[in-house]
């Protein structure tokens, strides 16, 4: 365990190291305390650069949590849940750069962290999402709580790090004009769902196979995988079961009997799993999935 006297940001930055290993401070028990107190001795001493770098571990720490979040949501089949956390995560991320470079080693393994965000959620079947046009009417700033607007605004920055804590913008009065459907939203969070049989309670018709394929082989969220688009030839053989109103296996939109019927062959999409980390046995490493 971390002794709860205060550290220097360089000690803290450096206990979080690996996260991977059990000696990371990400699992100690005590690893906020030792943060907040850290934090309010660099802020006693108006250090802002000592209390920017506690900033910085108080973050990193956070996105190691949400990653690990997101997989063990992955790993209990809640697919969207794992999506909103993964978005989370992405959020801070791109708040920490600003501030913060992994070196060459990754030794926080952010850089890892954000090109897995990216993979899972390439194989998510996510494609239509809802983005409302909002009205802006009253917005304040988090750290002093002055209104901003065109004509005022207050001395803090925005993004800015004042005493370890980020400035942003708080949106607290707004009104939604219209809500429009587009394929690369703002906010990730808003996946468009089916209505579900009872009110309020929307109905999740996704299809997760190339989510579940990777997660039922992975057993770590630092155990790395790499997915490439490929393509493979089906022979008749393997399309006989399909009949004229099945969705064409080619994904052209059609069904079947009007697409691909009378193909001898027919190419189709497909993503080659490559995993860092062998499966168990009874998983095969690789696999082509539609």
């Amino acid at each position: 365990m971390i002794s709860p006297l205060p550290l220097q940001a360089v000690e803290l930055l450096r206990s979080l190291s690996y996260p991977e290993c059990a000696s990371s401070a990400l699992h100690q028990s005590n690893i906020d305390e030792v943060i907040l107190l850290a934090k309010m001795a660099a802020v006693e001493r108006n250090d802002q650069a000592e209390a920017t770098l506690i900033w910085q571990a108080r973050t990193i720490l956070s996105v190691q949590r949400g990653f690990i979040a997101a997989f063990n949501y992955l790993k209990r089949y809640k697919f969207y849940e794992a999506w909103c956390q993964l978005e989370k995560c992405e959020i801070e991320i791109a708040g920490l750069r600003r501030y913060y470079t992994p070196n060459e080693i990754d030794a926080h393994r952010i850089g890892y962290i954000e090109r897995m965000i990216f993979r899972w959620q390439s194989l998510y079947p996510y494609k239509v999402f809802s983005s409302p046009e909002i009205l802006k009417k009253k917005v304040v700033c988090s750290i002093c709580g002055a209104t901003i607007s065109l004509r005022q605004h207050c001395v803090h920055e925005k993004f800015g790090i004042y005493d370890g804590e980020p400035c942003y913008h708080i949106i607290e009065e707004a009104e939604i004009l219209s809500i429009s459907m587009v394929e690369n939203p703002v906010q990730k969070y808003s996946v468009v769902f089916l209505a579900g049989d009872e009110p309020g309670k929307p109905k999740d018709h996704y299809n997760y196979g190339n989510v579940r394929f990777v997660v039922d082989r992975v057993a770590s969220p630092f155990h790395g995988w790499e997915a490439e688009t490929t393509t493979k030839t089906l022979e008749s053989s393997d399309i006989a079961h399909l009949v004229n109103d099945d969705p064409c296996p080619c994904v052209s939109g059609k069904v079947f009997g009007e697409c691909c019927v009378r193909n001898a062959q027919i190419v189709v999409p497909h993503l080659q799993i490559n995993l860092y980390v062998p499966p168990s046995q009874s998983l095969p490493e690789n696999e082509l999935l539609i």
